[in-house]
């Protein structure tokens, strides 16, 4: 444990604990917002920007979400995006408790094993001990990586008139690529000597990171809760990321697992808690519903 907080590590878990916390409770707000505004969808996307901000309940979700990417931000550059990426589903903890206190229902057993479970993922991905992330020197691999998500993502967003939960995975796969660009601009802002030299180095990822980062938190979130479930859509949404960007924190800047059989325990405490507080959460807005009927 002392090697974890000497080397940054612990401070990484703890800073991505915070950013799940924003980024969990910001699209609950925004849900809220998005139920009284008429319908938004990819091809009228950009029209809607204006309404959207002048929104005080999604732009005080927004916000949330910007202070999230600010601590993810710093937790990439101390931990890497294999070890932060599970822990972005932790803050549905902090969701579950806020529906339990706002309708006055009682956490049942299943959630409370949620709670568990997330609370011990971040444990055990610690001491999974993930090697850090190294700056590539060959586009090649980011390039095919970026290629197959973007394919991904044209393919469901034609889809997605038909399946309007394929705007989950859309998301999530917008979320990877802004996550695999943090790691790129982080890595190349602190890997040079001279902090000038490092931001002209992560200009590019930076731009990109921003792109991405603003297609998913503004277009595809707004749009995805809008035609789904918050629970059902924000549970795809973590779990979908969170096996991308580790696939490419692996594949792209070569972070491996010292203690796999620990990482990957940690790992499965995370899906099966989401799924697990998904569950009750859902419950949440059914009675949510029919309360406000």
């Amino acid at each position: 444990m002392l090697q974890l907080i000497l080397t940054g590590v612990l401070l990484g878990l703890l800073l991505a604990v915070v950013t799940s916390l924003f980024w969990n409770i910001a699209p609950a707000i925004q849900k809220e917002a998005l139920e009284g505004m008429e319908k938004i969808d990819a091809a009228s996307a950009t029209s809607h920007t204006r309404r959207l901000f002048t929104n005080k309940k999604w732009s005080t979700g927004f916000v949330m979400s910007l202070l999230g990417g600010l601590t993810y931000l710093v937790a990439t550059q101390l931990a890497g995006i294999v070890i932060v990426q599970p822990l972005m589903n932790v803050g549905l903890i902090a969701l579950v408790i806020i529906s339990s206190r706002r309708l006055g229902e009682s956490i049942d057993i299943q959630a409370v094993i949620g709670i568990g479970l997330l609370i011990l993922t971040p444990v055990f991905i610690a001491f999974g001990n993930v090697t850090r992330p190294v700056l590539f020197s060959e586009y090649s691999v980011i390039t095919i990586y970026c290629t197959i998500l973007l394919v991904g993502i044209g393919v469901m967003i034609a889809a997605s008139k038909k399946l309007p939960i394929l705007w989950a995975p859309i998301t999530s796969f917008l979320q990877a690529l802004a996550s695999i660009f943090t790691q790129w601009f982080t890595l190349s802002i602190f890997g040079e000597e001279n902090l000038f030299q490092g931001i002209i180095t992560g200009f590019i990822p930076l731009i990109l990171m921003g792109v991405f980062t603003f297609a998913a938190g503004v277009y595809a979130v707004s749009i995805g809760l809008q035609k789904n479930p918050a629970a059902r859509f924000n549970a795809i949404v973590g779990t979908v990321s969170m096996f991308a960007v580790i696939f490419g924190g692996m594949l792209i800047y070569g972070q491996t697992m010292m203690n796999t059989p620990i990482y990957v325990i940690g790992l499965s405490f995370g899906v099966i808690g989401v799924i697990l507080l998904s569950k009750y959460q859902e419950k949440s807005e059914v009675l949510d519903i029919h309360e406000d009927r």
